[in-house]
């Protein structure tokens, strides 16, 4: 576990780093004026090191399997854990076989329409309104000093409409899948259980 420093040590530094850049001198220009830059560096360094290490994790991995195949074939399979993941594969085959567009009642299409609608102005209103939905606060601000002790003051009323949106989203969306997984088990009880069909028998 010792090669775990070289993840840990540039994500700590590059953390530090933004944090010294955040602070002002008496004067209210930087504390540290090179610290901003640093991060920076810091911050691609660690993105470079987290996607090696996981390039060089997976060549390892890849090389123990071919060097071991034997071994791993030789495993016996846990005919309970394969009986359960069967059943979960023909759970999530019924589960598509039921949620495909063509198959849904006009209810649950209403349902998931609504939903993408609420997610996509939720994510439109954050992202080209974020000035109108929260006041500025950064990690380092004090939510005494900068929101009056009340997190709910970071959310301005267009951000309080950004939030229910996604909320109410959220909330469609799991209605729908909670409907899709009801069906799917039907299906899967009434064994009569039909094949994904491609877009073609469906048409």
């Amino acid at each position: 576990t010792v090669p775990v420093i070289f993840l840990i040590f540039p994500t700590c530094l590059m953390g530090a780093l933004i944090y010294m850049a955040s602070l002002d001198d008496d004067s209210g220009n930087p504390a540290v004026p090179w610290a901003g830059t640093a991060a920076t560096i810091t911050a691609s360094a660690t993105a470079l090191v987290q996607f090696g290490s996981m390039i060089v994790a997976a060549y390892y991995l890849e090389q123990a399997v071919e060097s071991r195949k034997e071994e791993v074939e030789a495993i016996e399979i846990d005919k309970e854990v394969k009986d359960l993941d069967d059943r979960e594969a023909h759970l999530r085959q019924c589960y598509t076989t039921i949620t495909q567009w063509p198959r849904l009642p006009m209810l649950s299409k209403l349902v998931l329409l609504c939903s993408v609608t609420c997610i996509t102005g939720s994510c439109y209103l954050v992202q080209f309104f974020s000035a109108l939905c929260f006041v500025e606060h950064t990690l380092t601000d004090s939510i005494g000093e900068n929101l009056g002790g009340n997190v709910a003051n970071l959310f301005l009323p267009l951000g309080w409409v950004a939030t229910g949106l996604f909320l109410a989203s959220m909330l469609l969306l799991a209605v729908f899948i909670g409907w899709g997984n009801r069906q799917a088990k039907k299906l899967v009880a009434s064994d009569n259980a039909t094949p994904i069909l491609n877009d073609e028998q469906l048409s």
